[in-house]
């Protein structure tokens, strides 16, 4: 039906037709104008990237071609008079942050896989979500928090497993003694290191997981497989690929933490493999934040160009596990090719791969399990097999255990160290005219306002470019060689250490503002960097399952591409775009290391986001924690209130339960919302 437009009485139709004819230019211009914008978003996460390495090598020029002598004197200041040349310093930087990365990998990568298995294979199906949430708590504890547990809670617990190691296999390298005690070892930071890349490795294992199809893995146990059997020959194949980009991922993660290796290890600058020897390696992320307060202006060129130097590796790291990644399950990828060719020798010598059918999509062509190897299989001994498929199932059920404990003891340590100082006067009070360990004890006030403060201007950067560029990729992009690209740079761009958003975000500001330009506005601008490829990523999927009836129907009636979006696609993918940037939110309100360095630390209250360091809660639970016991000097007087040499660690552990209480709320109030619209959407 043709739908008639009524003339107003007294209003000629040349009239009508005229301003029918400027609403339709201004439509026209506004579809431009948003069309511009959406495509200039989606090629800022290109210029973005670009950005990052130009400014830190700027920042960092100094340390490679700046005054030798000054750089030589700075670099012999940071090392002890050891080396005075910039390769000597970061060489072993590079190797500690190498050695404490694969070492997590190597223990998180079994886990990960058999809480994977365990969730897709074992568990009931009412209880999957539920478990997956739990593993997923992981992810959401801030890496501050994990340095506190693991300072005050696992080094003390590990010393008597590490001394018992070193005496049995003392005659290994890796484990000769003795074992420092405390244990602020390499081996020590591995373990916290590993639960923190857990939940990363088991988020992508189980996906992959859950896609192979059931027909082959009905036609492994229809051929007489047990279940592990079944998992070996037809689950583990089908996803190798995947499972190794997730192990990438994790590797990334690794090397780019900062704090958890802070606040546990005890550095040093040997090439050393020792796990349970202090003092014998240290991280390029750690060293930044620990050197970086008191560094001056030729120090931080030094740190910066370190700085760039992680970047480059964490980038490299993650490229190649998107590379990886770009290959889907069945598809013939670098291990899908491989695994064919053999497939296909084996059946050229059976001679009898034609004479079986097994059911197979095309996505997994090439990879079904053949019949020589179940066969072969199947004729071992019944009571081997089910010892096996008894033995893998205990084994996937007990990783599961392994990664739960840490989550069980950082959440009742975080409590019940917390209550301590939680009260009323610790939330309403700051730390100014606070001495030592005596009374008033001090509160975390100015924390909270610079934490509301710093992450709504994150929020205020990184919401509408992500958005923007989210709508670019399915809107504008869809299926040609930008959207590609940029898509694989917002993969790419979730991987960058934190700690190198803090160092571009000052050094930017540091080069047009003056040296040592530290405010609320440059750590806003550091988490807003990683803030948005969770907000990008989000609302991409969101806005990718908007019905295109929606959309046909709209451009149906004659309506604008830009009208269509802000008027129909936007608002139904509304609520998933919302539990995207709460999920965002709760990715960066708990960073410390960028902060560290952009923001500053403060015991006053600073309610100016442009001017002057601001203090966050994740850098104040650092702060108390890296200044220890209070001195309680009273020199045989009796002081009221009495004097609290650990009231440091309570007030860390009563701001970390802020902390984790906010993070975990906004965590499940994104993933209520997620849950909810996809639902709705789905329908």
């Amino acid at each position: 039906m043709t739908q008639m437009t009524k003339i107003p009485a007294g209003e000629s139709s040349s009239a009508v037709s005229t301003s029918m004819l400027s609403e339709h230019r201004r439509a026209r211009r506004a579809n431009i104008v948003f069309g511009a914008v959406a495509k200039f978003c989606g090629f800022f996460i290109l210029a973005l990237l670009a950005a990052v390495a130009i400014f830190l090598l700027l920042r960092g020029l100094p340390a490679f071609f700046g005054d030798s002598a000054s750089v030589k004197s700075t670099i012999a200041a940071f090392t002890g008079g050891e080396v005075d040349n910039f390769w000597g310093f970061v060489s072993p930087l590079i190797f500690g942050t190498a050695l404490t990365a694969f070492l997590a990998l190597l223990l998180a990568v079994p886990i990960s896989i058999g809480i994977a298995l365990f969730i897709t294979f074992y568990c009931p199906q009412r209880f999957s979500g539920f478990v997956s949430s739990i593993v997923d708590l992981l992810a959401a504890i801030p890496s501050v928090i994990y340095g506190l547990w693991g300072g005050l809670v696992l080094v003390p617990s590990v010393f008597g497993a590490a001394d018992a190691v070193s005496k049995v296999f003392g005659w290994i390298p890796l484990f000769s003694g003795p074992a420092a005690n405390p244990p602020r070892t390499v081996g020590t930071v591995s373990i916290v290191l590993a639960v923190m890349v857990v939940p990363i490795i088991t988020s992508v294992s189980r996906d992959l997981f859950k896609q192979t199809p059931v027909l082959l893995q009905e036609a492994a146990l229809g051929l007489g497989a047990t279940r592990w059997e079944m998992i070996r020959l037809a689950v583990l194949p089908f996803a190798k690929s995947g499972v190794v980009s997730a192990a990438m991922l994790g590797l990334g993660r690794a090397l780019g933490e900062t704090m958890a290796v802070l606040m546990i290890l005890s550095p040093g600058r040997s090439f050393s493999f020792n796990l349970f020897k202090a003092s014998q390696n240290q991280t390029i992320a750690a060293n930044i934040a620990a050197q970086f307060p008191e560094a001056d202006d030729m120090g931080v060129s030094v740190l910066i160009a370190t700085g760039l130097v992680l970047f480059v590796i964490t980038f490299l790291v993650n490229f190649a596990a998107r590379r990886i990644s770009t290959h889907k399950p069945g598809q013939k990828g670098f291990f899908t090719t491989l695994r064919a060719k053999a497939s296909s020798r084996r059946s050229r010598g059976a001679g009898q791969a034609e004479n079986v059918t097994v059911p197979q999509t095309e996505e997994a062509a090439g990879e079904h399990p053949s019949l020589e190897s179940v066969t072969t299989i199947t004729r071992s001994s019944a009571r081997s097999r089910h010892r096996l498929d008894v033995a893998m199932r205990v084994l996937i059920y007990l990783s599961l255990v392994v990664a739960v404990i840490p989550l069980i003891s950082v959440l009742w340590t975080v409590v019940a160290g917390g209550l301590a100082q939680f009260n009323w006067y610790f939330l309403t009070h700051n730390m100014k005219g606070v001495i030592g360990g005596l009374y008033p004890y001090g509160g975390i006030l100015h924390a909270m306002i610079g934490t509301l403060e710093i992450t709504g201007g994150a929020m205020l950067i990184s919401i509408p470019v992500g958005i923007m560029t989210s709508v670019w990729l399915v809107e504008y992009a869809q299926g040609t060689k930008p959207h590609t690209v940029v898509s694989f740079l917002v993969d790419v761009m979730s991987g960058i250490p934190s700690i190198v958003a803090g160092l571009f975000a000052y050094s930017v500001f540091s080069i047009i503002f003056g040296p040592g330009t530290v405010n609320g506005f440059v750590g806003s601008v550091a988490l807003s960097i990683l803030m948005l490829p969770t907000v990008i990523r989000t609302c991409e999927e969101m806005l990718l399952i908007v019905p295109n009836d929606l959309r046909e129907a709209s451009y149906g009636l004659g309506v604008t591409k830009a009208r269509t979006i802000w008027r129909i696609v936007l608002p139904t993918a509304l609520p998933g775009i919302v539990s995207g940037v709460i999920l965002a939110i709760a990715r960066v309100i708990g960073e410390t290391a960028p902060l560290l360095i952009a923001a500053g630390v403060i015991t006053g209250t600073n309610a100016n986001l442009f001017s002057g360091r601001m203090m966050t809660l994740p850098v104040y639970v650092y702060d108390e924690y890296s200044q220890g016991l209070a001195q309680c000097s009273s020199q045989g007087l009796a002081l009221s209130p009495p004097c609290v040499p650990q009231i440091r660690m309570e007030r860390a552990w009563s701001a970390a339960l802020v902390l984790i209480i906010l993070v975990l709320i906004l965590t499940v109030i994104g993933r209520l919302i997620t849950r909810i619209s996809s639902k709705r959407l789905g329908k």
